[in-house]
């Protein structure tokens, strides 16, 4: 299930789950932020509204319990990943790299259809 999400939401939304694999889970709104702002191959103005795929996707995909994959603290400002998903999100973007052909390319707008 970790892969099929990995590979089904927008491209920006799985480099920054891959970025916060990268830092063991946990990072702040602006090192998330900031690292995508020059970012260059994946520059993103707005790291919450990228990340919505990655609810609709779990929706689709995700256990029966509708887990959350990607937490966030309002009141604290930080992003994070149950430690317990991490060893997989790792498994899963591993066979990413190694399969790119499986993963979604393009974004989709919000009518539904690429652009």
């Amino acid at each position: 299930m970790l892969f099929d999400t990995v590979a089904a939401v927008v491209p920006g939304a799985r480099a920054v789950l891959r970025r916060l694999v990268e830092v063991d889970g946990t990072a702040s709104y602006e090192e998330v932020q900031d690292h995508f702002a020059v970012h260059p191959e994946t520059p993103i103005e707005r790291i919450g509204g990228t990340l919505t795929s990655i609810r609709a996707v779990r929706c689709r995909v995700g256990p029966d319990n509708r887990s959350n994959l990607l937490e966030r603290d309002d009141r604290r400002r930080i992003y994070w990943i149950e430690p317990a998903l991490l060893e997989g999100l790792k498994h899963a973007f591993d066979l990413a790299e190694a399969r790119p052909d499986l993963l979604r390319q393009e974004p989709i707008a919000f009518d539904g259809q690429p652009h």
